[in-house]
């Protein structure tokens, strides 16, 4: 009889080990076995709530699968914050330090178990992470980079035990820092060479990229960027590039991009975690903040869990910190089940804070610079109309849009992003609405998105001389000088006619305060031209990339 197939398929894996756990039982066993098993508790809970599955326990350690890399990355942050977190106030027989390590990569199925070159690889990788720390192969990073408020350290090829093949490696730190290693972990035998990298926002020391063609810039879907090396750009040429091809991370709203050479980094042993502060949480509304403030005024063991809409739930004075994170959880759960009438992925309660840590993996939500609409409104008024919406996709949409967000009698904003729109964040103020429904947008599409109505009233022309395919990302517009910055930020926060035309060498030209779409467009082109432009073309319309129809 033929024996049956391997059943073969693509996971990731991570490996989670306690260090040094051979003396702590060697010391007093009982207790040694107790605390791993609560501890490992903790992690299989964390691990279910990401939407992975432990499929064997190690003895002081575990092995779990996740369908994403990303979801199993915040898992080990979290697990490794719930760690530090429980340690924080533990007795020194009660410290428990985790190595963990994850990989991306084929399997072979048998039964519950799981084996196979992607199980041993994430085993050799937990093998030289540091104390308390994370390391990631290389498929694994690729996934993750631009999705995860990260450090790096490029650790390089690593020959490490039984695998026949160097490993690319990388250590991961919290808070979008790059590290060094103040105290060394020994390294392994011929150890691979070592750089250090950033992945927060999404790209490893990036310079500006010259721009092929105007014309690439008219694709609806560039794949995001890869990490490239940083090059040197001439600085009398201003290089521009599209929402997909972006030169630098987009830097929240009231900060700036600097080319200066990054702060010092620190040991990923010893990153310390994010403190809480109720100004920072986002998505949440005005008028409930000051739940946020009792949070940070609690004591003992609490958790904060948020969702993507703004709904919110807290766990205080708790017998621990794992079963203040659970009710937290389940608190927001009932409340988003309650109040969303079609629950869907995105709407999911996600942890936000242990104790007085937050342990929320995501990134600060991108925005538009401040101010985020323009001072005065277009006159005459433009009526909000949900068959004249740009960039919307079906008929649902705009049916969505007549039958909840025109007869609403909140106050709200319309906002479009990449390839979305969303307005579900009413609120009590118009300023509020704006905020939170920009927070939301620029957090599911990872781009700054624009405001095009506020309540029934529009804030933007929309281009009928060209097509809109796209919203404008200003930070990926680099290298420009005093003068055209100048003239890009009148530009972002007007209200009338408005075009940038840019040039197959990288030369832009920006005019605003123009009568009509026409001349706002054959204006920007002269002025491209006098810039020493050569070829040039509309880039944008207002707050839209466009392309000819």
């Amino acid at each position: 009889m033929d024996e049956p197939a391997l059943v073969r398929r693509l996971t990731t894996i991570i490996s989670v080990d306690v260090v040094g756990f051979s003396t702590m039982s060697a010391r007093d066993e009982e207790h040694a076995l107790d605390l791993l098993g609560a501890r490992m508790a903790t992690a299989e809970v964390i691990v279910k709530h990401h939407r992975g599955r432990v499929f064997k326990l190690t003895g002081d350690g575990l092995l779990a699968e996740f369908v994403s890399p990303v979801e199993a990355v915040r898992a080990a942050l979290e697990i490794q914050e719930s760690m530090r977190s429980a340690n924080a106030t533990a007795g020194p027989d009660d410290q428990l330090v985790l190595r963990i390590g994850i990989n991306l990569g084929d399997i072979v199925e048998s039964g519950d178990d799981l084996m196979g070159d992607a199980v041993n690889v994430a085993v050799r990788l937990e093998s030289i992470a540091p104390h308390g720390g994370i390391c990631v192969s290389a498929s694994i990073y690729e996934q993750i980079v631009g999705k995860l408020t990260l450090g790096a350290e490029d650790m390089g090829e690593q020959h490490v035990k039984n695998i026949p093949r160097p490993i690319h490696a990388y250590r991961l730190t919290p808070g979008g820092q790059t590290p060094i290693v103040t105290a060394p972990v020994p390294p392994p035998a011929r150890t691979g060479p070592s750089r250090l990298v950033a992945i927060a926002g999404g790209v490893a020391a990036v310079a500006a990229v010259a721009v092929a063609g105007a014309w690439l810039l008219h694709e609806k879907q560039e794949p995001a960027p890869r990490p490239v090396q940083a090059t040197a750009a001439p600085l009398a040429t201003p290089q521009a590039t599209p929402d997909a091809a972006v030169a630098a991370t987009p830097a929240p709203a009231g900060t700036s991009e600097s080319t200066a050479a990054p702060p010092p980094p620190v040991d990923p042993s010893v990153v310390g975690p994010r403190i809480y502060d109720a100004a920072d949480v986002p998505f949440v509304p005005d008028f409930r903040r000051r739940a946020l403030e009792n949070y940070a005024q609690a004591e003992g063991s609490k958790s904060m869990a948020i969702n993507v809409r703004g709904f919110f739930a807290t766990a205080t004075r708790r017998v621990d910190d794992p079963t203040a994170r659970r009710i937290a959880l389940e608190d927001c759960a009932k409340v988003v089940h309650r109040e969303v009438p079609i629950v869907r992925p995105i709407d999911r309660c996600m942890t936000y804070a242990i104790g007085d840590n937050v342990v929320w993996t995501y990134r600060t939500p991108p925005l538009p610079p401040a101010p985020y609409v323009p001072a005065a409104r277009p006159s005459p008024a433009i009526p909000f109309d949900p068959a004249a919406v740009p960039l919307l996709m079906g008929e649902n949409a705009r049916r969505n849009l007549a039958d909840h967000y025109a007869t609403s009698d909140r106050k709200r904003a319309l906002v479009l992003g990449r390839d979305h729109f969303d307005w579900w964040a009413p609120s009590e103020t118009e300023a509020d609405a704006i905020k939170r429904t920009l927070q939301v947008c620029g957090h599911l599409t990872g781009r700054p998105c624009i405001v095009y109505a506020v309540e029934d009233q529009v804030l933007v022309h929309t281009p009928q001389l060209h097509k809109a395919i796209n919203v404008l990302t200003p930070q990926a517009m680099t290298g420009l000088d005093a003068r055209q910055q100048e003239a890009l930020d009148r530009y972002l926060v007007a209200n009338d006619w408005r075009a940038i035309a840019l040039a197959r060498n990288g030369r832009l030209g920006i005019v605003s305060g123009r009568a009509s779409e026409n001349a706002a467009a054959s204006d920007a082109v002269s002025e491209c031209v006098r810039a020493g432009g050569a070829e040039c073309a509309i880039l944008a319309i207002g707050p839209f990339l466009v392309a000819a129809k």
